[in-house]
């Protein structure tokens, strides 16, 4: 296939990231896909390999709201056929529909799995092929906006479709699906609907649950007819009585409810489901804007009862959902899982969906209220007591989004038990495997094998007088021997415990009991044969640590006495070492030793074999490195002293540098020492007032890479350090510092190897009263356990070789919570980003992409390669507490972001040599120049490097790891507007912080858009503002007068909108005669402006001259966007006059004064009205063209399309405008809009990539990526 290349200023998208609005299962060949809509796409992923098999677009600018997919191997009596044959797919949005063969589909699919690399496939002749097949199906457009549809099980080329007025259209699709044809609608009545439902019941009966506005649900019957009948093309033009009565024909109204107190957000419709008692029973679930869920039964009756019972006595359950903690939000959704088989004792669950984003499961009690309610209410029968006679109980909280709202959901049933897969607002698609009943197991469960359990997380409570009790039945003869000792009210209690395998955990009690659990296999414990001696000693008290990668485990006594227990050794403990005093911690350094990648030895030429201990004492700060050979002999003892007040809690090796961690958040770093001691290098105070809980080296790909370090603390973060060692200068530099989305507590960190020579790290801590384990370089969370909270004693380990399997331990009420997970219960099949609406895109120089948004996350991306994997999440920073609304970069070293209550932060960006963590970020700095009320907002602001190598123009620079001492430290000058209609600059640097320039008020209008013109003394700064009232407005300098007086000298001020200014861009070009400025803008009035600004080049003037303010009248040309039929217009102008358009110094300074003050002046000013059909909230300088004289512009609109235009003339008086491409944009709420400029080469040799045209980023609920010819 041809590929020719566009004309100028066309766009093509590349990338959409949107909320995910529907989804489905299809099974073909008897494996599972999952079909989700995004934007006006289906994306087919195998659920098995988390593959996108392809992508199909269905609809024309209008997003896909409803993907439904016939019930598999289900018998209806239709021919075997429909069994050979694939399956029809309907899917619907807005008020279009249309019905996909399902031959499209399974060919994509086995066209994907022909390709190992999906690029291929998406530039073979076949892809291209299907693509034009799905764009032919016929789409057929209903008279109203579509809320729920089915096709037929029965293989009858039959469709129903419910509408938002309560309505049911049937339609037929043609057996050489060429034609879709709608046609007869029927209603019992039209109320306004939020929510429905279907349930086909027979082949010529469908089942509709209705939820209106105003809280009442009306279940009622349909029954289809053969003869398609009205035709809907007609619909709404026909008023008259006979054509109501008909569409009444057919409808049976089963039941009115009215129980809620809100708008009934969703129901759903279950299937017949079995009872233990051989009846059967249909349910209504329904969720409201009164924030509860109720169940009802809508079971028909052939008792005779009237329908008129048939009201809101049926009421089953009535539960109130809370999320958020003890705060109550808003349900979605809500789904009865009738797949698979009812619960003991008919326990029925029931999921709901909210707008925290959270799935919730809950359990619905069939016999809760049975003895009160047995003498007068039967199933199926009103129950017309108060008092519910079943309960609905809340079980368990899946939080798999970020942000608001989860849009869409589908479920099924496989071998593996009921698979849940939900779409959020955030673009991610996660996939959830249910769960049975929870049950804790006990001791006398130990023949059930864990693995082998459905569940994906089991729990074993094991108590110590069941074990000691159970142990001494087994062995009585070693009762006598056995201590009296008991401690406090004479309870036996745990003590300490540690894994010392991924499946054997050791247990000390305070009686001095060892015990050793098994969970390979069956679930095991024996008593480790223990001397009295060693038993009187470690009783009461005792230190116990593992080393992993031996399989040993180390006990310290307060006596100093170190014992350790091998397996191999025998049942029981071995004396290596006496210290000096009560041990208070041991480490084992030999698991910290770091191999090199790719050729698996360890560093500095440490043994596999050997083993090393760090051992503190109590009251000292002096403690001891230990070495074990391969017999577990010491053999070798060497002193490490600590600084003064410097409590050791973890310690690793990096390489050749040994690196502690303290109490009070310090971190030392030691080296060898010629007296063969290790003394300290450096001690880095962090003032986190909380613990260092570990230290992880990083790996190196060579000798010569970096030494990178990363320590975790209780203050929520992990941190990654660089080591700088010369040999007349040794330094630390921190590089990255952020929060993972779990904390306060973070525990601990190591690396998971996955065998293909990566690795990927892995953080555990403490979420409330949640453990949790996150992998950082997966951006997924691996395990959930209510464990009850941090503060507690607690160890866990990974399970080997298993990237979602762990084992945890915990003590809680006496007794010990022993957690295992073979998988997760949940994992991306797509991963996604934001939850909120994004305000703010800034781009590097090609590399990365910062986001900012509404959740007050700021997200950095690596924008990638062009195609469908671009824009992966490298890093989510979270420190903002208000919404996003700008960000910036300077070159890819520094990222400037800014929010309500006056939050300005400055990230330092590093590229780290690490595939684990490739990029390092640092909050550098905190803006602290509040205003007393300290709630503005800052709207916009604009960064110059003040100095910059003039040769870099600041842009196209690789990013370099320097030193401290031989970086040049960058000093910023930042202009920023507020809220308050303040504009006010500064001055920043790393080590002096904010200095004040000065501050400039306009009037009562907020001063929205910001952009930097020119500097007097290198420092002070010209800018460029728009504001609410449809102004731009020129300050000539931001100086502060030393005083408080506002300063209303230097204005420049001309109208060029009617109402706010939404979006600003601007480009300059420089002569030796002056400067002109191209000013672009997007207006509240759905118009385009242009502005070319200019300034006469002059010399620097000593110091700023002040001038009387001069405003431009309201006057402004405006020009009309170009119709369909008209690709251009002229731009009219008018030659700008000294009292409107351009400031000069007036009288009575001098002549030589006027000379030295800068000058700008309006020469042309246009704007294009109706450029689109709503604010313009984007707006983007592409390129400039044919000597600079025309300039490429693209657009964003509230309206949900993107538009390039061409500015012709742009400099002259006779100015056009030409439309040059206009596309419908997934992206809804636009909030920014970004042209990524990419270089290639490297060095001073780096340019802009134009081959291939500028890519676009739009931004608001969602992502897109364009590409611009």
């Amino acid at each position: 296939m041809s590929h020719e290349a566009a004309p100028p200023g066309r766009l093509r998208r590349e990338h959409v990231l949107s909320p995910i609005t529907a989804l489905a299962f299809l099974t073909v060949d008897g494996k599972q896909y999952l079909l989700a809509a995004e934007d006006t796409d289906i994306k087919i992923y195998d659920i098995t390999t988390s593959r996108l098999c392809g992508t199909l677009p269905i609809f024309h600018g209008q997003p896909i709201h409803g993907i439904s997919v016939p019930p598999a191997a289900e018998d209806h009596g239709s021919s075997s056929s429909s069994l050979e044959s694939p399956p029809r797919i309907l899917v619907w949005g807005g008020h279009a529909v249309k019905v996909l063969p399902g031959r499209i589909i399974e060919e994509l699919i086995f066209a994907s799995s022909r390709n190992d690399d999906d690029d291929l496939l998406s530039d073979s002749h076949e892809k291209y092929a299907l693509v034009g097949a799905t764009l032919s199906v016929p789409e057929a457009i209903a008279p109203d906006w579509i809320f729920d549809g089915r096709i037929s099980p029965f293989d009858d080329n039959r469709i129903v479709l419910l509408t938002a007025h309560n309505e049911v259209i049937q339609g037929h699709v043609s057996a050489n699906q060429k034609t879709l044809s709608l046609g007869l609608v029927q209603s019992p009545s039209r109320p306004i609907l939020y929510s429905g439902n279907f349930f086909w019941v027979e082949r010529d009966c469908v089942l509709v649950a209705a939820g209106t506005v105003f809280g009442e649900i009306v279940v009622w019957k349909c029954h289809l007819s053969s003869n398609l009948g009205i035709d809907v093309s007609d619909h709404g033009s026909k008023a008259d009585d006979a054509q109501d009565e008909r569409e009444k024909v057919g409808c049976d109204v089963l039941f009115m409810f009215s129980g809620h107190e809100g708008s009934i957000f969703g129901v759903h419709i279950s299937p017949e489901i079995p009872l233990s008692t051989g009846e059967t029973i249909r349910l209504l679930a329904s969720c409201s804007d009164d924030r509860t869920i109720r169940i009802w039964d809508i079971t028909e009756r052939s008792d005779g009862l009237a329908e008129k019972d048939n009201g809101y006595e049926a009421q089953i359950s009535d539960a109130r959902q809370t999320g958020f903690g003890d705060s109550i939000v808003g349900i979605w959704q809500v789904e009865i899982n009738s797949l698979g088989p009812l619960h003991i004792g008919d326990k029925i669950e029931v999921y709901s969906f909210g707008e925290d984003s959270t799935m919730q499961r809950w359990h619905l009690d069939l016999n809760a209220g049975q003895e009160a309610t047995s003498r007068t209410t039967k199933i199926g029968e009103p129950n017309n007591s108060s008092q519910p006679p079943s309960k609905l109980m809340h079980h368990e909280t899946f939080s798999n989004h970020s942000g608001k709202q989860i849009w869409s959901h589908a479920m099924i049933v496989n071998k593996k038990g009921l698979l849940i897969a939900t779409g959020g607002g955030d673009g991610k698609i996660a996939l959830t495997k249910n769960a049975p009943v929870h049950a804790s197991r006990t001791l006398e469960d130990t023949t059930d094998n864990i693995g082998h359990y459905p569940r994906s997380i089991q729990e074993l409570d094991v108590s110590p007088m069941y074990l000691i009790e159970e142990y001494q039945h087994q062995s009585p003869e070693n009762t006598a021997s056995i201590s009296s000792f008991k401690h406090g009210n004479g309870k036996e209690m745990f003590q300490s415990f540690t894994f010392v395998t991924d499946d054997r955990l050791l247990v000390t009690t305070r009686s001095g009991r060892l015990f050793l659990g098994s969970f390979e296999g069956k679930t095991e414990w024996k008593e480790l044969t223990i001397p009295n001696e060693i038993r009187t000693i470690i009783q009461s008290y005792t230190i116990l640590r593992s080393s992993r990668r031996a399989s040993m485990a180390f006990i310290g006594a307060p006596n100093g006495d170190l014992f350790y227990y091998h397996g191999d050794s025998g049942d029981s403990l071995w004396p290596i070492h006496k210290a000096e005093r009560k041990i208070t911690e041991i480490i084992c350094l030999s698991d910290t030793w770091v191999p090199f990648p790719h050729t698996g030895r360890q560093s500095e030429g440490k043994s596999d074999r050997s083993i090393e201990l760090l051992v503190t004492v109590f009251g000292s700060t002096k403690a001891e490195l230990i070495r074990l050979d391969q017999n577990r002999t010491l053999v070798r003892q060497t002193e490490v002293r600590a600084p003064d007040e410097f409590i050791v809690t973890t310690a690793a090796w990096c390489h050749n540098y040994l690196i502690l961690g303290s109490r009070n958040g310090s971190i030392s770093i030691f080296g060898l020492s010629t007296d063969g001691n290790y003394a300290t290098l450096s001690t880095i105070e962090v003032k986190i007032g909380d613990k260092i809980t570990s230290i992880l080296s990083l790996p190196r790909d060579s000798e010569d890479s970096p030494l990178y370090f990363l320590t975790t603390a209780r203050d929520g973060k992990y941190r990654i350090y660089e080591i700088l060692d010369t040999i007349n200068n040794f330094q630390v530099r921190l590089l990255h510092e952020t929060k993972p989305p779990f904390g306060p507590l973070v525990e601990g960190s190591w690396l998971f190897d996955k065998g293909d020579g990566k690795q990927d790290l892995m953080l555990c801590g403490f979420r409330s009263k949640y453990f949790v384990t996150w992998n950082v370089t997966q951006q997924i969370e691996v395990a959930t356990i209510d464990c009850g909270g941090g503060h507690r004693v607690f160890d866990q380990v990974q399970i080997g070789g298993n990237p979602e399997g762990f084992r945890f331990a915990c003590t809680k009420a006496s007794q010990m919570k022993i957690f295992s997970q073979t998988r997760a219960p949940h994992f991306p099949l797509k991963m996604g980003g934001h939850g909120r609406e994004i305000k703010g895109v800034s781009a590097a120089s090609g590399k990365y992409v910062a986001t900012g948004a509404e959740d007050t996350m700021i997200r950095i991306w690596d924008l990638g390669n062009r195609g469908e994997q671009q824009l992966c999440c490298v890093l989510a920073l979270e420190k903002h507490n208000t919404g996003i609304q700008k960000l910036k970069w300077y070159k890819d070293q520094y990222l400037f972001s800014s929010g309500g209550n006056e939050e300005f932060f400055v990230w330092r960006i590093t590229a780290l040599e690490s595939d684990i963590c490739p990029l390092g970020v640092v909050c550098e700095a905190v803006f602290a120049d509040r205003s007393e009320v300290g709630d503005l907002r800052i709207m916009d602001f604009d960064v110059q490097c003040l100095n910059e190598d003039p040769s870099t123009n600041g842009e196209g620079e690789d990013i370099t790891i320097e030193s401290e001492k031989s970086r040049t430290e960058p000093e910023f000058c930042i202009s920023m507007t507020l809220s308050n209609s303040r504009v006010q600059s500064y001055l920043y640097s790393a080590r002096r912080g904010f200095r004040l320039l000065g501050r400039r008020t306009y009037t009562g209008a907020c001063l929205t858009q910001l952009r930097h013109l020119n500097f007097i003394d290198r420092c002070y700064p010209q800018v460029l503002t728009a504001a609410t009232d449809g102004h731009l407005v020129v300050f000539t300098h931001v100086q502060s007068s030393g005083d408080e007086t506002e300063d209303s000298t230097g204005i420049l001020v001309t109208k060029l909108h009617q109402s706010t200014i939404k979006s600003m861009d601007m480009c300059s070009i420089a002569t030796e005669t002056g400067t002109s400025y191209l000013v672009v803008t997007g207006g509240d009035d759905d118009a385009i402006g242009v502005l070319h600004l200019y300034s006469p080049s002059l010399s620097p003037p000593t110091e700023p001259v002040p001038v009387q303010p001069i405003t431009a009248d309201s006057d402004t040309i405006t020009n009309p966007a170009p119709s369909p039929d008209q690709t251009s217009v002229s731009a009219s102008s008018r030659e700008p006059t000294q009292i409107e358009d351009s400031l000069h110094a007036p009288l009575p300074f001098s002549c030589s004064q006027r000379q030295a003050l800068p000058q700008y002046e309006v020469r042309n000013k246009f704007i294009v009205r109706s450029a689109h059909a709503a604010a313009v909230t984007g707006v983007g300088i592409v390129r400039l063209e044919n000597g600079e004289r025309d300039a490429i512009v693209v657009t964003a609109s509230n309206d949900q399309r993107v538009k390039t235009w061409r500015l012709v003339d742009w400099k002259s008086a006779s100015p056009k405008v030409h439309l040059l491409d206009n596309c419908y944009s997934g992206v809804a709420d636009a909030g920014d809009l970004e042209v990524v400029r990419e270089w290639y080469g490297a060095g001073s040799e780096r340019v802009r990539d134009t081959n291939h045209g500028e890519r676009i980023l739009v931004a608001g609920v969602g992502m897109e990526a364009w590409t611009v010819s």
